[in-house]
């Protein structure tokens, strides 16, 4: 018979281990932050606001729900439009950061803040010809590109997964409620109720962020009617503070979760896969010479990961990891990422920042944290000369390996602003070469190319003192206090072979001791390499 313990623990339901839905939304949603200059925690801010606002309107439980996902992914689309907006604004991260508290559909006042504000770092003359280059905006070119924006975030958010109701809705994301916004000018009654709700969450936490509870209600009231349901409004300002009061939970992520109206929707295997392959396909976006590259590395690194034994849940967090590495790419400007010259060591800076973003952009998902680390480690080098931490071999799993030599042959291979694709031969030896300088991981380089169908030898580390891989292995096991015996029988050799190599270690190395030995391994990485 069970004990009493026992009983309440079967009691218990198991724990769903599995990714949520919204854990993924998010990651989209604090990469759509970051690429549109705000902080990465807006639009989860937005959410909850939009949800308590939602709930004092009386929407039921559905139609909170679909709000919910609605405010997360309503800039899903920003990065569509990079190229045209970088070549407009010469650095569209920066412009939607200087620009996040202007009503965009009042032209004058919109007009006053460029004359008086945008370039005012640059030289006269060339703040002179960005501003002239500015107004070549038309209005029509404004409509294709709120138009695409918003197709782009529909065809996205479909893969992702959510409700129809929330597709729907990303197609008013630049519509205003007096019928003057963008693409289509729909009336504000002829919009979903949700849409209207994210327009005026959204600039809610804008300006309270900005300026305080009282500085968002004021807005609010001077946008009703124009950009925002008067009745939203209105129910807002009814009870501002109140409303407010969801963000002032230390744990926001946490508080964002628990939120979530309705049943909890977890993803299976297939889901969480197309999902990260759409959010990955959205930092893609930012550039055309990105396009699939995503894609093109999971596939590579799944099958090298295959090649080079990593067991089932390695390899998923390794694909997942290899979708989504890029995410962060769209903190940059899209001006440096297809600039045609050699950057600049300001333009270096914050390209070497992008894998920093990637992580920090998937770290508070919880089912995610081990795809985290593999994201943030994609550009780091065996030698330490990587970024953005400066890893080098002994801080670098085998999965950080494989992603690396996967996202770099993949790069080699394709079209950048800088040079034409290298060809599969050239692009091989430029591989093998990094593994020979010991930037890359011999092993992962090998997986790497076979993978992708290189058919020459396999790449051969080169190991200090011209060891060979039967000495390295050698010197390992007496590095870590293995006898001559012990050491035979972890390598399957006889004892009078391992004091064979062993000896010639200690010719190669200038050493006559285990423990210069021991030493000797631990200065030149081994025991990790």
């Amino acid at each position: 018979m069970p004990s009493c313990r026992q009983a309440k623990l079967a009691a218990v339901p198991a724990q769903n281990t599995r990714p949520r839905l919204a854990e993924l939304v998010g990651v989209a949603a604090r990469a759509c932050d970051v690429g549109i200059g705000l902080p990465i925690e807006h639009t989860i801010r937005t959410c909850l606001i939009s949800v308590e606002l939602g709930r004092r309107i009386g929407l039921s439980t559905g139609d909170l729900a679909d709000l919910y996902y609605l405010s997360l992914l309503r800039m899903l689309g920003c990065t569509a439009g990079s190229a045209e907006a970088a070549d407009l604004f010469s650095d569209e991260v920066k412009f939607g950061a200087d620009t996040q508290h202007l009503d965009y559909g009042n032209g004058q006042a919109f007009g006053a803040w460029v004359m008086a504000n945008f370039g005012s770092d640059r030289a006269p003359a060339e703040r002179q010809a960005m501003i002239e280059h500015l107004f070549t905006l038309t209005p029509e070119r404004h409509r294709e590109s709120s138009a695409g924006h918003c197709e782009v975030a529909q065809l996205l958010a479909r893969r992702i997964g959510v409700s129809s109701a929330v597709v729907e809705g990303l197609a008013f994301a630049f519509e205003r409620f007096d019928g003057t916004g963008r693409p289509f000018g729909v009336p504000g009654p002829n919009q979903p109720l949700i849409a209207r709700v994210v327009a005026l969450c959204n600039e809610l936490e804008v300006h309270n962020r900005l300026g305080g509870p009282k500085a968002a209600e004021t807005m609010a009231r001077d946008r009703a009617g124009g950009a925002f349901d008067p009745d939203l409004v209105a129910a807002f300002c009814a009870d501002r503070d109140a409303v407010l009061a969801v963000l002032e939970p230390p744990a926001l992520w946490e508080s964002w979760l628990a939120a979530e109206p309705g049943a909890v929707h977890h993803l299976d295997d297939a889901q969480v896969r197309e999902a990260a392959r759409a959010i990955g396909d959205f930092g893609d976006l930012k550039s055309h010479f990105f396009a699939g590259h995503a894609t093109a590395v999971a596939q590579l690194a799944d099958d090298a990961a295959e090649r080079a034994g990593l067991d089932k849940n390695r390899r998923t967090a390794l694909q997942l990891a290899a979708l989504l590495h890029d995410v962060g790419r769209v903190a940059v400007t899209t001006a440096i990422w297809d600039k045609p010259a050699m950057l600049n060591d300001s333009e270096w800076e914050k390209v070497r920042l992008h894998p920093y973003y990637s992580e920090r952009c998937l770290a508070r998902a919880a089912s995610l944290t081990n795809v985290a680390t593999i994201v943030g480690k994609h550009h780091e080098r065996l030698d330490g000369s990587g970024y953005h931490r400066g890893d080098a071999r002994n801080g670098l799993a085998k999965e950080d390996r494989i992603l690396a030599a996967a996202d770099a042959f993949a790069a080699m291979r394709a079209v950048r602003p800088h040079r034409p694709p290298l060809d599969l031969d050239l692009a091989g030896r430029e591989l093998r070469a990094m593994a020979e300088r010991d930037l890359l991981d011999a092993e992962a380089v090998n997986c790497v190319l076979a993978a992708a169908g290189d058919t020459r030898a396999p790449v051969r580390r080169t190991w200090p003192a011209g060891l060979t891989d039967r000495e390295v292995d050698v010197l390992r096991e007496i590095a870590i206090g293995s006898s001559i015996q012990q050491a035979a029988g972890a390598l399957q050799v006889s004892a009078k072979t391992v004091d064979f190599h062993l000896q010639n270690v200690y010719a190669k190395a200038g050493i006559t001791t285990r423990a210069a030995a021991a030493l000797f391994a631990v200065q030149h990485d081994l025991l990790n390499a």
